[in-house]
This record gives C-alpha cells, structure tokens and sequence, in this order.
C-alpha cells in the first residue's frame, strides 16, 4: 500500500479512537448490559399467583389505568413469556399536566421528562403486582438511556448513530492497517509470549481486533442500521412494502365521536389475519389518526406486525417477514444482530463480549500513544522499531 494512504488511514483510526474513544467504551458497556437486560430485571419481576381463566386485555387496561390514574399516552401491553409470568402495561407519555408530581420523577433524569410508568399486572386477577418507572431496573435504564441516547433525548439518538459510524470507520481502517506483510503473517493473529512494553500493547490491540472484527463490524453496523433505517433499506434495493412510518404504523382517517375498539377485538382481527400466531404485545396509541399494532410471532426472530383500523373493526396493514420487501427485511434484521435476541446462546455471548471491546481497544491504543509520544517514536513507526 502506498505509504501516503496507509499514513492516512492511520491517522483517521487513530484520531477517531483519540477523540471518540470514550464515547465509544460508553456504548460499548451499556450494550453489554442490554444483552442481558431480563437477567438484570428478572429478579424484581412480580409472579402472577392468581388460577383460572386469563382475563380479557380490555379488563387489564383498565385495572393499570386505575392504578396509574395520572397516566396517559399511548399503552403498551406485553404478554408474559412463561407461564406464571405477569403481563406488563406500560403508558409512554408520561403524566397529564397538572397532576399531583409527588415522586413522579422518581429515578428520572433532572429536569427531563418523567419516565413512562410500567405496571405488572396478574393476568387472571387483574390485579397489579408492582409498578416500575420504566419497568426496567435502575442498572438497565441507566444502560438504555446511555446506549439509546446519550442522554440527550432525542437528539443524542443521532449522535449515537453517528459514532456507530465512526466505530465503523475504525473498524474498517484498523482491517488495512493490521494486514501484515508476508513473512509475518504467522505472527498477526497471536500475541507472543515474549511480547512486552510497546509490543505488547500493539500486538494485543491488533489480535483481538482481528478475531473480533466479524462481531464488531456487525455491531456497529446493525447500531448504525437502527437509527438511520431509511438509509439502509436504500442500500439494500430500496424496496419498501409498507409504504407508511415503521415506527407508528400507517395514519388511519379518525371518526369524530366515533367508538373505537380495544386490546381484545384488535387481536382477534390481528390473528384471523395470521392464524396460527401468538400474541407478543399490543399498543393502543393515543393518537386518533394512529393505528392499534399487534406483534405476533411464529416463533422466528423477526415479529409480524397487524395494524387495526379501531374505527371501522379492520386490518389496514400486515407486516409478515415472509413477505417483506428485501429492503424491509434488510432493516427487519438489524436489531436482532444487534442486540441478540432471538439469534441463540453463542451470539448473545458474542454481542455481550463485543461490549469490552472498544475498551480494550481504547486503552492499548492510548497507551501506545502516550509511550510513543514520550520517546518520540513515530505513530506510524514498524513494529520492529516499536518494540
């Protein structure tokens, strides 16, 4: 390679690393809590203890709206997963102006919004078993609110899409800059035992880079995939089949004074739609032109998408993933790469261990920095001379 454009290259990893690198080990830690998010709040999860015949979903909106009856916003329901499992009911937007604040902050960021109030309800009784702010423990919010935004609200889900591109651009600049040449390939994928000071410090940092660079790559890339999900389903064909916001589902034309139907008829239609599926959660949305979406999965990774007309009583839109678009599927596949869920043990581990990495990677890199700097080595000097 030429010396001009390897000096280059180096110079972006490095700096990037420099600059960002704590932003990086920030992300990169939180993601590894995420990965385990249900074993950090399985603990504090309430069991259902009540026996007989579930009750309808209708009748656990409305206990978890007496219960939180400052509550208000869109309602997300999520159905439990095991058997003696609580279903949990969370209201997204927080409080109505004006009611009593006492504690409403509670764990809340100062001077940020309140989080959204999770309630665990006994899905036979109907009874709520705990309330969370969140419904996550305090570990995993901190770990979400980090990882998500930074933060900053809004805003900081950009930014943090942004350094998901800058771990891109490390990761692809440190593949050209470790590509060894001939006569030391042997030595390119193991730290020697005789490796001390200066070497070690590089030859670790190029090792783990080099065995990690599959996970790490598909991490970054996946995070990056999230938060800018219209730019990769261009990449991927373009190709769309919704044709409406994959987040709030398609607009619907509202019914002034119009009755609208609940959790309960919304799945019945959802699940003529797709027979043969289970219920995973339920939003009843708290804008009029929004539609009520029902997650109900096949047992795949991926979960279909029934959007419900509350109106009219009618399925006005179905994503299926056997029927998706390249480009939607494309998209569709990005968080479960990224944060492992529903992939299998071996990839959680692998996405889990991929959270140290940009902390490993900061400080070997640091280190060399500081060193060199110190003896007035170049950054860029052979490893021989290095050493």
């Amino acid at each position: 390679m030429n010396a001009t454009v390897r000096n280059l290259l180096f110079q972006i990893h490095m700096w990037i690393g420099l600059v960002l690198g704590v932003l990086f080990v920030a992300l990169g830690l939180s993601g590894s809590v995420l990965v385990y998010h249900d074993e950090f709040d399985g603990p504090s999860a309430p069991r259902a203890t009540a026996i007989g015949s579930p009750a309808s979903l209708d009748a656990i909106v409305d206990s978890a709206r007496a219960a939180a009856s400052h509550a208000r916003g869109s309602v997300m329901l999520t159905m439990p997963e095991e058997q003696g499992g609580a279903v949990q009911v969370r209201f997204i937007q927080g409080f109505r102006e004006g009611a009593p604040r006492t504690g409403e902050r509670r764990g809340a960021r100062a001077g940020g919004p309140p989080r959204s109030p999770t309630l665990f309800i006994d899905p036979v009784s109907t009874k709520v078993l705990a309330t969370q702010a969140g419904g996550m423990s305090p570990l995993v919010q901190f770990a979400h609110d980090l990882h998500g935004q930074l933060f900053l609200g809004r805003e900081g889900r950009t930014v943090v899409g942004w350094l998901g591109v800058g771990m891109v651009i490390l990761g692809l600049t440190g593949i050209v800059l470790w590509w060894p040449k001939p006569h030391l390939w042997r030595y390119a994928f193991i730290v020697r035992r005789t490796a001390k000071g200066l070497r070690f410090h590089r030859e670790l940092h190029a090792a783990v880079g080099i065995w990690s660079f599959i996970v790490f790559i598909a991490v970054s890339v996946t995070g990056v995939g999230i938060v800018f999900p219209e730019t990769f389903r261009a990449m991927a064909g373009g190709g769309t089949t919704t044709g409406y916001n994959l987040r709030t589902g398609p607009e619907i034309a509202p019914i002034e004074d119009g009755e609208r139907i609940g959790a309960d008829d919304a799945v019945r239609l959802a699940m003529a739609a797709l027979p043969g599926h289970s219920v995973r959660s339920v939003m009843l949305p708290a804008r009029d032109s929004q539609a009520i979406s029902v997650a109900l999965s096949d047992g795949g990774v991926i979960s279909s998408m029934v959007y419900v007309d509350p109106y009219r009583s009618r399925v006005v839109a179905v994503r299926d993933p056997a029927t998706m678009s390249a480009g939607d599927s494309f998209v569709a596949w990005q968080r479960p790469i990224h944060d492992g869920d529903g992939t299998g043990p071996v990839w959680r581990v692998l996405i889990f261990l991929s959270g140290f990495l940009p902390l490993l990677f900061v400080v070997t890199g640091v280190t060399l920095w500081i060193r060199k700097r110190r003896a007035r080595i170049a950054m860029t000097a052979p490893l021989g001379e290095a050493a």
